[in-house]
């Protein structure tokens, strides 16, 4: 009977999961902060990519919200982070690396990379506009592979294969003021 159970696990944990493990989500005056993270397991094949020189791109979503009752939610903000990560096979590393910010960090354990790649902690998203005062706001966030960063060769594998969809989908907090 457990044979039959972990069998049924298997495929599961083959294919890799993205998922939000925590989120703690504050307003100020001028920014929306983030603490927290994603949980990133890569699929087999996804993996074996990466440790062929593969570089793989998640994108972080995030957007801020004002919940309606009669009408759908009204968009704030929205924006993309994006952070990549590649396996350097001289140094034995994977060095993880965020769009636009100076570094990188390396990690000679895939998981630790994984780990500091989903991590959000102290994360200060700039608002364009203020916000209303005595209203209600609640944040969304997702993390994805992006397919479109791929080597042009790969991405028909990565659209046509459930291992390559690599996708959170979105989790919604409401947001304390």
């Amino acid at each position: 009977m457990l044979g039959l159970l972990l069998a049924a696990l298997l495929p599961l944990a083959a294919h890799g999961e993205f998922r939000l493990s925590t989120l703690q989500p504050r307003l100020t005056a001028e920014t929306l902060q983030l603490d927290g993270g994603f949980d990133l397991g890569l699929s087999a094949k996804v993996e074996e990519a990466l440790g062929k020189g593969i570089e793989l791109d998640v994108l972080i979503d995030v957007e801020l919200e004002r919940p309606r009752t009669l009408l759908w939610n009204e968009t704030m903000r929205e924006w993309t982070l994006r952070r990549e990560i590649r396996y350097h096979a001289l140094s034995g590393q994977y060095v993880v690396s965020t769009a636009g910010a100076p570094g990188a960090e390396s990690f000679t354990i895939l998981a630790e990379a994984l780990r500091h790649l989903g991590a959000f902690d102290a994360l200060a998203l700039k608002l364009d506009r203020p916000l209303k005062a005595g209203t209600d706001y609640q944040v969304r966030v997702r993390a994805r592979l992006d397919v479109e960063a791929l080597p042009a060769p790969l991405r028909p594998v990565a659209y046509s294969t459930p291992g390559w969809r690599l996708n959170s989908g979105w989790s919604a907090w409401k947001v304390p003021r």
